[in-house]
């Protein structure tokens, strides 16, 4: 890597009076190659002073320009990227999201635009800063949602580091909000069974549900499954017949899934093509409220259940079935074992109420 300091005659200059335009060469190792115009002219007219002068700081900035070149080269920030606009490096980070997930990023661009009115530089992200802007998030959100908001926060600064932006993320310093433990709402087998048996008029809502119910496929995936998907397998002789597998669209992992026969009676997999398996609607809304008039018709009503909820009951079905812990980590796709322990207390408390209820005798 190496910095030139060069002069250009300017066009309209003439031999008796010449006109020069003061420029960086820069060479970079990769062979890449550009000029930086500093907007300094050396004039016909300029006493020696002046000349010295245009010289002395056009070395300064080649010198400058050397030292931002070797930081970045070494992975150390430059100014420069310092001073760039985290709201708007925080939305492009958005825009590359989908689904739910986009949602919650744009619900917390919203707050962040407003927070910033638009604009705070990199440099002036730091602990105090995000501790201030978790307060504000606070007053806006319940104490859960603002755990969610901060954590999208700290992705972005997380990527802001792999992109060389900041050499490291204050969101690592930053104490996580403690957020009450919240029991998750599952639905029994007998429940599921109810809405199997509930007459009802969308029918793709009711059994995409029934399905994550028993694989645990998230919405978002359910709506991008494809028969393509659905493949003949053997599982070393088990007797199962046909797996999912898919990307996941959280997690970017492949998943495979077995498929048990309530599952196969329910979609009978036999087309092999690109078309997909369920029409849903792309809005969430949309598919919430025909679930909420399906669990109306079904009779459940003493529970809060969302399309998420079918994904609980899954873990809780096979917990209880005996899986261990791992192995509905990885039939879930959870990148981390803590999010499948937050099952096993589930199971753990229903046997406990199993237990106590049991009939007592006279001894």
């Amino acid at each position: 890597m190496k910095v030139h300091l060069r002069k250009r005659k300017l066009r309209k200059s003439t031999k008796s009076n010449p006109r020069y335009t003061l420029y960086l060469d820069i060479y970079h190792r990769k062979g890449k190659r550009n000029r930086e115009f500093l907007g300094i002219y050396l004039e016909p007219q300029d006493t020696q002073t002046n000349r010295k002068e245009k010289l002395e700081l056009a070395h300064r900035i080649k010198a400058k320009r050397m030292l931002e070149l070797s930081n970045e080269e070494f992975g150390f920030p430059t100014k420069h990227k310092l001073k760039m606009n985290f709201v708007e490096y925080f939305q492009s980070q958005m825009n590359k999201k989908d689904g739910n997930t986009k949602m919650i990023w744009k619900n917390v661009y919203i707050y962040l635009d407003d927070y910033t009115c638009g604009n705070i530089p990199f440099a002036n992200v730091d602990k105090k800063w995000l501790e201030d802007f978790t307060e504000f998030i606070q007053s806006k959100v319940s104490v859960a949602s603002a755990y969610t908001y901060m954590g999208k926060v700290r992705c972005a600064l997380n990527e802001a580091v792999r992109d060389g932006i900041i050499l490291n993320s204050p969101g690592k310093m930053l104490r996580p909000l403690k957020v009450p433990e919240k029991s998750k709402e599952y639905l029994t087998i007998e429940e599921i069974q109810k809405i199997a048996n509930t007459p009802f008029h969308n029918d793709e809502v009711k059994r995409a549900f029934i399905l994550s119910c028993f694989t645990g496929l998230r919405l978002c995936d359910l709506r991008n499954l494809k028969w393509s998907n659905i493949k003949l397998t053997s599982f070393n002789g088990s007797g199962i017949k046909y797996a999912i597998s898919i990307q996941q669209s959280k997690t970017k992992n492949i998943t495979t899934i077995p498929l048990n026969e309530t599952v196969i009676k329910l979609i009978n997999p036999i087309q092999n093509n690109d078309r997909l398996v369920f029409q849903l609607s792309k809005y969430h809304i949309s598919t919430q409220r025909a679930l909420n008039r399906l669990l109306e018709a079904a009779e459940i009503s003493s529970k809060h259940i969302t399309f998420h909820c079918a994904r609980h009951s899954n873990a809780i079905m096979l917990l209880a079935a005996g899986a261990n812990l791992m192995t509905v980590k990885d039939l879930l796709g959870h990148r981390d074992i803590k999010s499948t322990q937050v099952y096993a207390k589930v199971v753990d408390a229903s046997k406990h109420k199993a237990v106590t209820n049991l009939p007592t005798i006279d001894l």
